[in-house]
């Protein structure tokens, strides 16, 4: 008898399982693959987005302009958007206190097809760096002071009306300061308030009235020429000065005798020039207004009810003359020949920091923004997120 000995196959279970398991790694290897690809991708994308928050931060500090960002109230904000290559960006813009701003800015990868939309967000505390103009009181000047009929010097610190929105301190400084406070007197109606009143600085010199901090008084006056606005050719009496429109409703800042609208909700509100006049004396005489910071080389006479709001520094005699000549900011008279200067009429000379502030932070040209030395900077996107 013949016996048959049987076994089973092995060799195409174990060919099956080794191609399973082949199979399995060679998956594996794909998936871990494009894992470590959209990692890749991934990392790569968020790093672009918070180069594209940065790019967007610093184009505005670059192209910082007081006068187009000089609007956004206390604790108001603006935003500014833009692109660079690969995303694209927006820069949210917080006023805290008219010279420290908060941006908040967010980049966004638009490339990249299905794998695009990575954001992140940065903060940056950002502070304007300005020319140092700090007039000491309401009219800083030298020789004889006397103020007269009912006009009046006030050194007490108060916004322009309907700027209250735009400023939050207040600081009181003199109604007058002068070489020698005993040349300082009223007749009449005549009223100097402050604190205090009349005050006295004798080291008061030329230079007092030309230097201020980094800038003097040329680069000022070259600063005005090249905005356009150096008015000496509209001649030694100017009127009517009033704010002037494009044909698309916006501010247009070219015209001579547009020296900005001292109503801030309007377009040009938020323009404050710098404006020089050549002299040897400039008579402004009408019912305008204007504002900014106005430089004359020489004497200057308001009459008419002239508003003006800000800064004037001028290197001769300042007078009024009519009634209701107003500045609200700060007056700024080199006098150096110290001839007597009158006050008369319903004239006044009010005191306002927030005019001061305003011209300057406001000119395009006087201030620049720029990063906090220390800790300016903090990836806001795990807090957003």
């Amino acid at each position: 008898m013949r016996i048959r000995n049987e076994r089973s196959g092995f060799a195409m279970p174990a060919a099956i399982g080794a191609l399973v398991i082949i199979a399995l790694l060679v998956t594996s290897g794909f998936y871990m693959a494009r894992q470590e690809l959209r990692i890749g991708v991934a990392s790569n994308h968020t790093n672009m987005a918070v180069n594209l928050a940065q790019a967007g931060a610093n184009e505005v500090m670059a192209n910082w302009n007081g006068y187009q960002l000089g609007n956004i109230p206390l604790w108001g904000d603006t935003t500014i958007t833009g692109t660079s290559p690969g995303g694209a960006w927006s820069v949210n813009i917080l006023n805290t206190n008219n010279v420290i701003y908060y941006l908040d800015a967010t980049g966004e990868v638009t490339e990249g097809g299905n794998w695009a939309g990575a954001s992140r967000n940065v903060g940056i505390v950002t502070r304007l760096i300005y020319a140092d103009i700090d007039p000491p009181a309401a009219l800083t000047t030298r020789g004889a002071v006397t103020v007269k009929g009912s006009a009046a010097i006030v050194g007490n610190d108060n916004p322009p009306p309907g700027w209250s929105g735009y400023c939050a301190t207040t600081d009181n400084k003199a109604g007058v300061m002068t070489n020698d406070a005993s040349l300082v007197s009223t007749t009449g109606g005549g009223t100097i308030d402050g604190d205090p009143p009349a005050d006295e600085d004798p080291s008061l010199v030329d230079e007092s009235f030309t230097e201020f901090g980094d800038m003097d008084w040329d680069e000022l006056v070259a600063l005005a020429q090249l905005e356009g606005k150096n008015v000496t050719s509209l001649g030694t009496n100017i009127n009517n000065t009033a704010p002037v429109l494009d044909g698309s409703g916006n501010c247009d800042e070219a015209p001579l005798h547009n020296w900005g609208d001292i109503d801030p909700a309007q377009p040009c509100g938020s323009y404050f020039p710098l404006i020089y006049h050549g002299g040897p004396e400039l008579r402004i005489q009408s019912s305008g207004f204007g504002q900014g910071i106005l430089l004359v080389d020489g004497d200057l006479d308001l009459r008419g009810g002239y508003t003006f709001h800000g800064i004037i520094i001028v290197q001769g005699t300042f007078q009024t003359q009519g009634g209701g000549e107003k500045v609200v900011g700060a007056v700024m008279a080199s006098n150096a020949v110290e001839l007597d200067q009158d006050f008369v009429g319903g004239s006044s000379i009010e005191y306002s920091s927030c005019a001061v502030q305003r011209s300057i932070l406001n000119n395009a040209s006087l201030s620049r923004a720029r990063p906090l030395e220390n800790r300016s900077w903090i990836d806001l996107s795990a807090v957003l997120n």
